[in-house]
């Protein structure tokens, strides 16, 4: 078994995957749990907050400029580095760019300005993830892909305690431009490794010049029947729903019962993202072992479940040693479910158009993180944070439901590309 998982994980592919995911963890995490709790500190209101969550609306569009990112070479850049490289290269300016101007922003007296920032730090972060996607998937076969999956959020989860725990620590030091001017750097001093690392293969796919951008499209719509469309489209959108739903609202509820930045830090950001490498490196061992379905199964009843304990947290207040568990819930199933859920949207691609198909299926689980998450700080005023984590209990159930009906009438094998 050691020697299998050791295997799994342990090359230079799996290695050049993590080091992309530190990538994508980082602006996403600033965006959607940092930026949070510094509105939180600010005094913005509840409401307002939960609305910043359309900042993230790019993670859900990003497949409209995912063909252009597919199909167009950088001139110059893309005979040095190569097609997948430059673009890389180019995206990666723009973010840095857009974190420094984000820290520089001042919410208590410009709200509207640091959400324009944040939207921007989204586009590029989702415009980089395009990238990031179509390289896991093109680099690794088949039988890798839950494995690479694994990686990728294990990857997540460092860069999400570099710009989570890491900015708050900074926090207590530095002011916020500061800490957003440092973890810009990082993302500069990792881009620069990632693009010089060796590889043998540029993976540019005899499709990249396809004229019709809209084949990747088309292609995945028509696999299936209507119906079998629909229900691994219900199955993407709903699978993450309650736990993100959940998430989204969580730092806030940190902050409003009690918790200070540093215990928030080292419980949500240090000690959740180690549970969340333990779930994710199991979720990958789980699909290579059980498969795809079985693996999003397991992993499914486990995200259901563990947003209770958000209503347990609730009910006892401020205990430290109760905030540690249900970090410790939420964040193993999380990764646990994240690695099978990266494994099967990577199954679902055709190779000839990873970058398009992917940022399809990914923004329509985004769907969920961003346009319905919003309304989140509304219904916690309304409702309070009890009924509003009961709430995001039910709403994994849908993907549950779709998940078994798949594994009687409508297996893997037969909704992957021929």
């Amino acid at each position: 078994m050691i020697q299998n998982f050791s295997s799994l994980y342990l090359n230079k592919n799996q290695f050049l995957i993590f080091l992309m995911g530190i990538s994508s963890g980082i602006p996403l995490y600033l965006t959607l749990s940092t930026l949070f709790i510094w509105l939180t500190r600010e005094n913005i209101d509840i409401s307002t907050i939960g609305l910043f969550a359309l900042t993230q609306i790019p993670w859900t569009i990003k497949f409209l400029w995912a063909p252009l990112i597919d199909n167009f070479k950088i001139p110059i850049l893309y005979k040095i580095v190569g097609h997948r490289k430059s673009w890389l290269f180019v995206i990666q300016f723009f973010l840095i760019i857009s974190i420094f101007l984000l820290g520089f922003s001042n919410p208590s007296k410009n709200i509207e300005l640091t959400a324009f920032f944040a939207l921007l730090v989204s586009f590029f972060s989702a415009s980089q993830d395009i990238v990031i996607d179509s390289y896991r998937i093109e680099i690794l076969d088949d039988s890798s892909q839950g494995a690479g999956a694994a990686v990728t959020q294990f990857g997540y989860r460092i860069g999400g305690i570099l710009a989570g725990a890491g900015s708050l620590y900074l926090k207590y030091y530095f002011a916020w431009n500061t800490v957003f001017m440092i973890v810009g750097f990082i993302i500069f001093f990792l881009g620069l490794s990632i693009l010089f690392l060796p590889i043998k293969k540029d993976h540019l796919s005899k499709n990249r010049n396809e004229k019709n951008l809209l084949k990747p499209f088309f292609e995945f719509l028509f696999r299936h029947s209507a119906i079998k469309v629909f229900l691994i489209l219900i199955l993407i959108f709903s699978f993450k729903f309650g736990d993100v739903i959940a998430g989204v609202m969580a730092n806030p509820f940190y902050v409003k019962i009690g918790f200070s930045n540093i215990e928030i830090a080292n419980a949500s950001k240090v000690f959740g993202v180690l549970m969340t490498i333990c779930g994710v490196f199991l979720g990958g061992y789980l699909v290579k072992k059980l498969g795809i379905i079985y693996a999003l199964i397991v992993s499914g009843f486990f995200q259901v479940l563990s947003n209770l304990l958000y209503v347990l947290l609730n009910l006892v207040g401020p205990e430290i040693s109760y905030l540690y568990l249900t970090v410790a819930g939420e964040n193993f199933s999380g990764g646990l479910g994240s690695a099978a859920f990266v494994a099967y949207l990577s199954a679902l691609c055709n190779k000839n158009y990873t970058g398009t198909q992917y940022a399809l299926l990914s923004s329509i689980m985004g769907l969920a993180r961003t346009v319905l998450s919003s309304p989140s700080g509304y219904l916690v005023e309304s409702y309070g944070w009890t009924n509003f984590f009961i709430l995001s209990t039910f709403l994994g159930m849908p993907a549950l439901l779709v998940l078994f009906w798949m594994k009687k009438n409508f297996d893997l094998e037969m909704q992957k590309s021929k």
